[in-house]
């Protein structure tokens, strides 16, 4: 797979940890592996294929799990002792454990418990370690380096849940999703469970449309038949391509003033995706400003316009620019009490981050403290 490869799942009509993994099985993941590695774990004989079903006349992968009977309920920390001593990467452990995380809190605020002690019932049973674990397996298997959604599908009525009767959708669910926006249901049941919901939180930072360049699809479904929209869950893998649409327009300047030069950069904000100004030598030995800006081709015109209204130049020269950029999603992190926004780079598996300046100049101007000591105290609290 390339380093650029994303999975975005398009929920129809929800998402939960079978079909999660039934759609990396439809995009090549082998289940057996990753039923032996399950089964190795948790010292239990597991058996996993996917049989394919016609939902509206799309085949839909569907998977099958043979698991014994259990009464147990196992605490966040059975959870992580079980996939620390696992044959499982490191990676794999660190997403599995964070997806668990994800619901032991969620569980644990609604009923007002430490998240430790929270004794996990359905999410904690086998099918549910097996959904978690090897969809955070199939993810590395895959070489999958980012995964975006569409809007989650909730549903609404009424669901039996090991606690009695909830509303949809579940608290735990609502507690997981929340900060994230949903798409509108009005099938009477429970759509996306607190499985689905965990992976969605602990992977997807950009929930939309998708884009790239289609390298293979994957259907998958449950066991429920709906009213309103065929249950399906669909996995599109992308790989992302140069952004075509940018160009770069330029233009040199030798009679302009520093302070109309600067004024540029206000003109500019919200047009261009950057500005730059170098200095040089031109014609007749003068010195000159080369101006350069990166914009996308239907603001190229608004790009001129601002040029020939607020500078002396008669004209530009532009082109077409490709560019190799790194995915990048906004964090938090406290420093002293206070939030620090941090913006996360990754390419591959290139990894970096800073702190915003803006953030750590506020806080520095509230705390009394120099923002530079702000900066370096939340790349530490992020570390």
């Amino acid at each position: 797979m390339s380093a650029n490869t994303t999975l975005h799942f398009d929920i129809v009509s929800g998402i939960s940890g079978d079909m999660s993994v039934g759609v990396l099985c439809g995009l090549g993941l082998d289940i057996s592996e990753g039923a032996k590695l399950v089964s190795d774990m948790t010292g239990v004989s597991i058996g996993a294929w996917v049989e394919q079903a016609d939902v509206s006349g799309v085949m839909c992968g569907r998977l099958k799990l043979d698991l014994p009977h259990e009464h147990a309920h196992r605490t966040m920390k059975d959870i992580r002792e079980m996939l620390g001593r696992s044959a499982f990467s490191e990676q794999v452990k660190k997403d599995a454990v964070g997806i668990f995380q994800i619901i032991a809190d969620a569980e644990g605020a609604v009923h007002g418990m430490d998240p430790e002690k929270v004794h996990f019932h359905e999410v904690g049973a086998l099918d549910s370690i097996f959904d978690i674990a090897v969809f955070a397996y199939g993810v590395e298997k895959l070489g999958i380096k980012r995964i975006t959604s569409s809007l989650p599908v909730l549903g609404c009525g009424f669901v039996k849940m090991a606690h009695g009767t909830m509303p949809v959708p579940a608290p735990a669910v609502l507690k997981i999703l929340e900060g994230v926006a949903i798409a509108p249901s009005s099938e009477q049941t429970e759509m996306t469970t607190p499985t689905g919901a965990a992976i969605l939180k602990y992977y997807v930072k950009d929930y939309g449309t998708f884009a790239g360049k289609i390298i293979n699809t994957a259907f998958s479904t449950g066991t429920k038949t709906f009213m309103t929209v065929p249950n399906m869950l669909r996995g599109i893998l992308l790989e992302r391509v140069s952004q075509s649409d940018l160009v770069m327009a330029e233009t040199s300047i030798d009679d302009c003033t520093g302070e109309m030069m600067g004024r540029l950069y206000e003109l500019f904000k919200g047009i261009a995706h950057d500005v730059t100004l170098t200095q040089s030598i031109g014609k007749k030995n003068r010195p000159v400003y080369l101006l350069n800006v990166l914009c996308s081709r239907p603001n190229l015109e608004k790009v001129a316009e601002i040029l020939f209204a607020n500078t002396s130049t008669a004209g530009l020269r532009h082109y077409p620019v490709d560019r190799i950029i790194m995915d990048r999603h906004m964090e938090e992190t406290e420093v002293l009490g206070e939030k620090v926004a941090v913006k996360v780079l990754e390419y591959g598996d290139i990894k970096k981050f800073s702190p915003e300046w803006d953030d750590c100049v506020r806080v520095s101007e509230k705390l009394g403290m120099p923002a530079s000591k702000i900066y370096e105290m939340a790349k530490a609290m992020y570390y």
